[in-house]
């Protein structure tokens, strides 16, 4: 398996700053799904679409699929990142780990990993390079956490965006949202015994929320929600869904806009105060401060892990490599067999003829096997990498000729 094929492409809040949260726009993960199956060349994916990040993993990577995806990518962001081979998976650690996030030392961001790994199953886009991968990405998380002390701190955008509203026990509240996030501020909300109500397109995701958090149902309907005190949106629609005439003459005070592109219009009536997404983020940077002690500490043990990881993904790719110039060697002697075999001999000919060939070829491969096994990074050689493409072009050449003689 050739875990070094591995490819990301990324569009997050690292990139693009609070321009991120208006910029980018709406999609399903099913049409992102849709879209990369259409190209069978790319035989494993996943889609980690959090709210400050989306990312595509995929294997294998080349120019063809790259240029596929980037085709996707450019109709929904002004920008992007290419990440490939081991670094794209020391990203995918440092995700996990919560150092790739807008809050340092996110907890949330474990679970959505693991929801987006199950999600990528379901399409049947998971395979055995990216598996591997994405379980020890989750070790990685965990024990960056268990060593670093960051479980006992309960950090994530919900907790930090609901630290800068005030929400009094009198005030009806509303969420507007039933995803990750929505769910991520409505046990929040029911964890701080504040009663909620939540809204939603499908009827079926509210009553999940209703059911697990204690919650009340409200109707989709922007008429219903002017009569709530504090308005919170929390969903990936392109929709803007409160509009300043919206809020207008209504009851609404406090609107908390964590929608990916914003939810609600920023020019709101005086007296109505907003927090987005672009303000949150301005206000978690002194935050981040005081987790820098669990950001040094983690880099460090991501760091250690993924080095013992791709040692064991190199010695892995290296004897594969070896296994496929011995097999290729072996099929040109096979050959050259053949074409001796043909002529008239003793059968003490055909072992010396055989030996012969052997030799020659231990001697003609011997440096270049030595040097597969000295390197330290086989994925960086540019020749090593065309000389692997030029094995599988031969390699096609002998199951070509085997088809002609079964034919």
């Amino acid at each position: 398996m050739e875990k070094g094929g591995i490819f990301l492409i990324r569009v997050s809040y690292g990139d693009l700053g609070s321009l991120y949260f208006s910029t980018i726009k709406e999609f399903q993960l099913d049409e992102v799904y849709d879209y990369i199956k259409k190209n069978e060349r790319i035989k494993e994916a996943l889609v980690l679409w959090t709210c400050n990040r989306f990312e595509i993993y995929f294997y294998p990577g080349d120019r063809e699929t790259v240029d596929f995806l980037e085709d996707f990518i450019n109709d929904k962001s002004l920008k992007h990142t290419v990440v490939h081979g081991m670094d794209a998976i020391k990203h995918l650690f440092l995700v996990s780990a919560g150092l790739d996030s807008m809050v340092i030392g996110e907890n949330e961001i474990l679970a959505q990993v693991r929801e987006a790994w199950e999600v990528s199953r379901k399409n049947g886009m998971s395979g055995p390079n990216l598996n591997e991968v994405l379980k020890k990405s989750l070790e990685v998380g965990r024990k960056t956490r268990r060593e670093n002390g960051n479980g006992k701190r309960a950090r994530s955008v919900a907790s930090e965006a609901l630290s800068m509203i005030e929400i009094s026990p009198r005030q009806k509240v509303l969420v507007i949202g039933a995803g990750d996030l929505g769910t991520q501020i409505s046990s929040f909300l029911s964890r701080n015994g504040i009663r909620f109500s939540i809204s939603n397109r499908s009827p079926e995701k509210a009553r999940e929320i209703s059911k697990a958090f204690g919650a009340s149902i409200e109707d989709f309907d922007r008429k219903k929600w002017k009569n709530y005190d504090v308005i919170i949106t929390a969903t990936k629609s392109e929709e803007v869904l409160l509009k300043r005439n919206d809020i207008a003459g209504s009851k609404i005070k406090v609107v908390l806009d964590l929608g990916v592109p914003p939810n609600v219009s920023s020019d709101l009536p005086k007296g109505v105060k907003i927090v987005n997404m672009e303000s949150l983020s301005e206000s978690i940077i002194p935050n981040n401060e005081k987790a820098s002690d669990y950001a040094i500490k983690s880099l460090k043990t991501v760091n250690t892990e993924f080095e013992k990881f791709s040692k064991k993904l190199m010695s892995s790719e290296k004897e594969e490599l070896l296994k496929k110039i011995f097999d290729y060697s072996n099929n040109v002697i096979e050959e050259e067999m053949k074409f001796f075999e043909r002529k008239p001999k003793e059968r003490a000919d055909s072992e010396t003829i055989r030996k012969g060939l052997e030799s020659t070829r231990n001697k003609l491969l011997g440096f270049v096997i030595n040097g597969i096994k000295n390197a330290k990074d086989i994925r960086s050689s540019e020749t090593v990498t065309n000389m692997e493409m030029i094995l599988n072009e031969n390699f096609s050449r002998y199951e070509t000729k085997k088809v002609k003689k079964v034919t």
